[in-house]
């Protein structure tokens, strides 16, 4: 473990204690900002052009689960960990940190530093197809690989509640990374609850608009429409 610091731009200086660390992140400071709004502050980092992604607090009791560790930080990083180990696809982490002081005077939760995937021919998948990159035969393999990858998640339990095709990067091969993996993996016990968030994820997912105007085709909403859990 060490205590970091980061200079961020109209931001107060903030320590973290970083609990997972790599030499490849050495240098502490950013150069791009890719995406800053109330959830996250997403930048590319100098020289080893990593990505690091902040996560912003977005209610008072978010400090609160710092403390015992089940801060949005967390989460993103078992999830992580977690879909890497029913065998999907998600970037490599090199680093990760904690706000030492929950305080609403302290900005971010915490961070992780990852693998930049663009620089191995990788898109978030709604800019693929919204600008036409890929081809339909590709766009079908994309589209077959994520109803598998939910596919495993609902024979595990787990719910991707934030899931929509940003969270999917691809490249023109048809391969996909799985990124902002904040999942939950639900008990035998509570298998009510995880009937209602993964349908509910499911149905986001299907009917999730990009600039007013959703990007699946019918024949893939059915297709993932056929993953919804019915009652028995």
């Amino acid at each position: 473990m060490k205590l970091s610091t980061f200079n961020l731009p109209h931001c107060r200086t903030q320590l973290f204690l970083t609990t997972k660390y790599n030499r490849n992140a050495d240098n502490h400071s950013i150069r791009d900002i890719i995406i800053d709004h109330n959830a996250s502050l997403v930048a590319v980092m100098p020289e080893s052009e990593l990505v690091i992604k902040f996560i912003k607090a977005r209610s008072w009791h978010e400090y609160l689960k710092l403390l015992w560790n089940h801060s949005r930080v967390t989460k993103e990083i078992k999830g992580c960990s977690l879909l890497k180990n029913l065998g999907l696809c998600v970037p490599t982490i090199y680093e990760v940190g904690y706000g030492i002081i929950p305080s609403t005077k302290h900005k971010y939760l915490g961070y992780y530093i990852m693998e930049n995937l663009t620089h191995s021919g990788f898109q978030e998948l709604s800019k693929l197809i919204t600008k036409e990159i890929i081809d339909n035969e590709v766009r079908n393999k994309i589209m077959k690989s994520i109803h598998d990858g939910l596919k495993v998640m609902k024979d595990n339990h787990v719910v991707f509640s934030d899931f929509h095709l940003d969270n999917i990067f691809a490249n023109n091969n048809g391969d996909i990374t799985w990124i902002d993996t904040g999942v939950t993996n639900y008990s035998t016990f509570r298998f009510h609850r995880f009937n209602q968030k993964f349908n509910h994820s499911i149905k986001r997912y299907i009917n999730y608009e990009y600039n007013g105007k959703t990007l699946l085709s019918q024949s893939e909403k059915a297709m993932f429409s056929d993953l919804l859990i019915t009652s028995t």
